[in-house]
């Protein structure tokens, strides 16, 4: 029987791994994400669990006033849609100051 929120945590765990590149990896037979990060020149890594809710909550529950129907309205989060393809992100074109800069470092490597 496959546990709750299984697929979904899969394809968290993929996006994670994905986003963090060469940086991460699976340990304790894939229960746990690893990032390595560098803090003072130093080795730390940064432990990643996942876990399934058993209730689903709304969004600011946690800080409504008491007494009080719902939390402060909040508009719904965007739905993430893990089979859909990524939309590109936008590339922003180099200033004319960043091709002047080139241009001159070019210039001066006599390429």
């Amino acid at each position: 029987m496959a546990m709750k929120g299984a697929e979904s945590k899969a394809n968290i765990t993929k996006e994670l791994l994905n986003y963090f590149g060469d940086r991460a990896f699976l340990y304790n037979d894939g229960k746990e994400i690893r990032v390595n990060c560098t803090e003072a020149g130093e080795l730390v890594q940064v432990k990643i669990t996942l876990t399934a809710a058993k209730v689903a909550v709304e969004q600011g529950g946690d800080v409504a006033l008491p007494g009080a129907a719902t939390a402060t309205p909040i508009p719904n989060a965007e739905r993430i849609d893990f089979d859909a393809p990524a939309a590109p992100q936008p590339v922003a074109a180099p200033t004319e100051q960043e091709k002047h800069n080139v241009a001159v470092l070019l210039a001066k490597l006599g390429l």
